[in-house]
């Protein structure tokens, strides 16, 4: 295909591919059914020669993998709970100090919101709830 630009000849804008990368060479393959829908399942969109050539290449697309719901349902009620505390803590008075239940509860709180993020697995990790007395006395 010839593009032309202002100023632009012929001779400047055609430039035929270097000999190396020319795909010259044909390779076929015979799949059963059941590969046939595996590389189906794999290729998403791309053509089965060009997904082919991306796996053996090493150069297929990333894959985003699927948002974890129950992860993401914890994650919003430990949200919600801190953002209960917080509200609390604005709504005191800047004269009074926290209370050692205040402070167990903020500290608590974070330590789950830590220990989630921090683990591969999400649920390995028992939560708090119901401890709400200080346990450090």
């Amino acid at each position: 295909m010839l593009i032309f630009r202002n100023g632009d000849s012929m001779r400047d804008i055609y430039r035929p591919p270097l000999a190396e990368n020319l795909r010259i060479h044909c390779v076929s393959v015979r799949l059963n059914n059941s590969e046939l829908n595996i590389l189906d399942q794999e290729r998403k969109q791309h053509p089965k020669g060009e997904w082919l050539r991306m796996c053996l290449l090493n150069t297929q697309p990333p894959v985003v993998p699927e948002i974890n719901r129950a992860a993401w349902k914890i994650f919003g009620e430990i949200n919600h709970r801190l953002n209960e505390i917080v509200n609390h803590l604005n709504a005191k008075q800047s004269c009074n100090p926290l209370t050692k239940t205040e402070l167990f509860a903020v500290k608590r709180q974070i330590s789950e919101l830590r220990s989630r993020l921090l683990t591969a697995d999400l649920w390995s990790i028992p939560s708090n709830e119901g401890h709400a007395e200080d346990q450090a006395r």
